[in-house]
């Protein structure tokens, strides 16, 4: 069974890289057959003059004349030149090759001669390492930093020129670099009609607009996921957002050359190592979902190791350019070769993790494995074609390796976080059951608890009250008792009130959790006039006046008339206890857009702040010398929540209390 497995998985894999392998490299080649300088480029007259196309655009590729190591102006050509190197764009990275030391800095003239049609064209010079002047048939157009060795400044920018060209030109392009690895013409130059260069900057911007808005909204995204969510550093969500950002700061460029840049080295220490971030960030994802199931000292380990060498790769960009070069300068040589390997090797090790994802399962791998394949193609194919390929408006192939990369790990984190949201609702709807269950044998419990409390309140009233009869007979009658027989005759008369009363408030109690009370439609405003009106006499007996203040706009809720009767009746006769003979009770209502709201207000004595959070609790009660079990505002506050309303409470001592009643309205 397990072999059975396992060959299937093999052959799943072989299938995946095989199909991603002709994916990647139709696209590949799609996108080197069509946006590529080094096949879109000036054509030669016989006598080696580049012709500039009336309409369109082309690269200025080949046809240059290289002279390292001197800076010579448009007069040094007008008698005999000094000797130069046929060259093309791109074919020397620097001017190693031309010293003994190899030093790979200094300075250095490109020449080459147009033919074109007596009409206006833009050059566009795009990125010129690190510094350059531009002349154009004895003419300076301009230039980029310094290139003299004396006043060297460097600036990177993305420069363009219009001017008229004649049937026969020569453009002269002087460079110098100290500060980067590449130097002089790295890449070809474009020339042709200012609408056609303007189409294709506006068009490669959009591009990289798309990469780098993109990339950083996921990056935002998944970042203030992670800061929600409160995760660890090391959850998936932090290292994609970290992944994504990386990506935007390595791709964001074209901007940053459109203004210009004269912090050479930091600019390229910062794009090195986003790239090698990104690919930290992607192995670390990968670690954390297709390694789940080796130990945690393996795990560990590896951890570790991935750790230290992205590390130390890491801190080579912010050591080597801007401390090494400057000493040893013959470093840059291997500096960019190392670079260009490192990515490729921690491709395939990505790859090799995202493959052992797909023989253990792991949910999703196959996206990020084919991801995974493209990326590492692209890396190499880069590193292959440097000096042979060269998009006009498109991204690198390493550019685009990483995006689709970025791309499969968003959608892996879509269809994860869609799988963890399934998840959650099936186990929140099992929960849920689990609930009603649990609910429903609880309230079964309490009905039942409560007909056993009413029965036996019900069996124990009858002796209870033969028992009181009884006492109460023998006292009035006076048979041979003498004064101590009487008192305690007086004394079980008072208990047996007081247990009968007892038993009168557990009975009510058991009223509220016997079974659930019946609610309908019920208008507030006629309620509480009947409660009003036979309710006033009985308090008017005890000495305070009742009054009322019922608003009469309609206040229509759901309600049952008995338990809501009792919960106001418990409110009122609290009031009455309190006020004293010349002071008022009010009942009151109205009412918002939501809710009814009932106040039985009095001005006695009032309830001190220390009892106020405790009126509410069981068997809890201010009343020290009048009686009294404290369940009377217990049974008012249980009857307002099966209603579905609040009851709240405030009070001044000597200054009188107010309680308020909200109950929902039917709207």
């Amino acid at each position: 069974m397990k072999s059975t497995i396992f060959f299937k998985s093999f052959f799943q894999i072989i299938l995946i890289t095989a199909s991603t392998i002709i994916f990647t490299l139709v696209g590949l080649s799609t996108i080197t057959s069509y946006d590529n300088k080094y096949i879109t480029k000036a054509a030669f007259t016989q006598d080696n003059f580049a012709i500039v196309p009336e309409n369109g655009f082309c690269s200025l590729v080949d046809g240059w004349e290289l002279y390292p190591d001197v800076l010579l102006s448009p007069n040094d050509f007008l008698s005999d030149a000094p000797s130069y190197y046929p060259a093309w764009a791109g074919q020397y990275p620097n001017l190693s090759l031309f010293h003994e030391d190899k030093n790979p800095y200094g300075i250095s003239t490109w020449r080459i001669h147009l033919k074109g049609n007596k009409n206006i064209v833009t050059l566009y010079l795009q990125e010129p390492l690190c510094a350059a002047k531009v002349y154009l048939d004895g003419k300076c157009l301009g230039g980029t930093g310094e290139v003299s060795f004396e006043n060297y400044s460097p600036l990177i920018k993305d420069t363009f020129y219009s001017f008229y060209l004649d049937e026969e030109s020569e453009l002269i392009i002087q460079t110098a670099n100290y500060s980067h690895y590449y130097g002089g013409i790295w890449f070809a130059p474009v020339i042709g009609d200012s609408d056609s260069i303007s189409h294709l900057i506006a068009a490669r911007m959009l591009l990289y607009g798309l990469l780098f808005f993109s990339s950083l909204t996921l990056s935002l995204f998944c970042i203030i996921l992670w800061r929600r969510k409160n995760s660890a550093f090391y959850s998936v969500e932090f290292y994609f957002g970290m992944l994504s950002f990386s990506f935007a700061l390595r791709i964001c460029y074209p901007f940053l050359r459109l203004f210009g840049i004269p912090l050479v080295r930091i600019l390229y220490v910062i794009e090195d190592v986003s790239a090698f971030l990104i690919i930290y960030f992607s192995i670390r994802i990968a670690g954390l979902l297709f390694l789940s199931e080796i130990n945690h000292y393996a795990k560990k380990i590896l951890h570790s190791f991935f750790t230290a060498v992205c590390g130390g790769m890491c801190c080579i960009p912010l050591i080597f350019p801007l401390f090494v070069f400057p000493l040893i300068p013959g470093t840059v040589l291997w500096y960019g070769l190392v670079i260009s390997w490192y990515k490729v090797i921690m491709a395939i090790i990505l790859i090799s993790l995202t493959a052992y994802g797909c023989f253990t399962k792991s949910l999703y791998t196959k996206i990020i494995f084919s991801s995974s394949i493209v990326n590492g193609i692209c890396l190499l194919y880069s590193v292959l074609t440097i000096g042979y390929y060269e998009p006009f408006i498109g991204a690198y192939p390493e550019e685009y390796g990483t995006f689709f990369m970025v791309i499969a790990f968003a959608v892996l984190m879509v269809r994860r976080s869609h799988v963890l949201t399934e998840e959650n609702l099936r186990l929140n709807q099992n929960l849920q059951e689990e609930v009603n269950e649990k609910t429903e044998h609880l309230q079964k419990l309490l009905m039942e608890r409560g007909q056993l409390i009413s029965e036996l309140g019900h069996d124990m009233k009858s002796p209870l009250t033969s028992l009181s009869n009884m006492a109460q007979i023998i006292r009035l009658n006076n048979i041979m008792l003498d004064r101590d027989t009487y008192k305690r005759i007086i004394h079980i008369e008072e208990q047996c009130d007081i247990l009968s009363e007892r038993l009168k408030s557990i009975q009510e109690i058991a009223s509220q959790t016997s079974s659930s009370i019946h609610m309908e439609p019920m208008i507030l405003n006629t309620f509480l006039l009947d409660f009003y009106h036979n309710y006033r006499p009985v308090i008017e007996l005890y000495g305070p006046n009742f009054l009322k203040n019922i608003t009469n706009h309609p206040c229509q809720v759901m309600a049952n008339q008995d338990q809501l009767f009792r919960a106001l009746e418990n409110l009122l006769y609290n009031a009455a206890d309190f006020t004293p003979p010349d002071g008022k009770i009010i009942l009151s209502l109205f009412s918002d857009e939501s809710f009814a709201y009932v106040e039985i207000s009095d001005t006695g004595c009032g309830i001190s702040e220390e009892d106020l959070p405790n009126i509410f609790k069981r068997s809890y009660t201010t009343r020290s010398n009048k009686g009294g079990q404290g369940l009377g505002l217990t049974i008012t506050r249980t009857i307002v929540s099966e209603h579905g309303g609040k009851i709240i409470v405030s009070s001044k001592q000597e200054k009188g209390t107010t309680f308020t009643i909200s109950l929902p309205l039917i709207l």
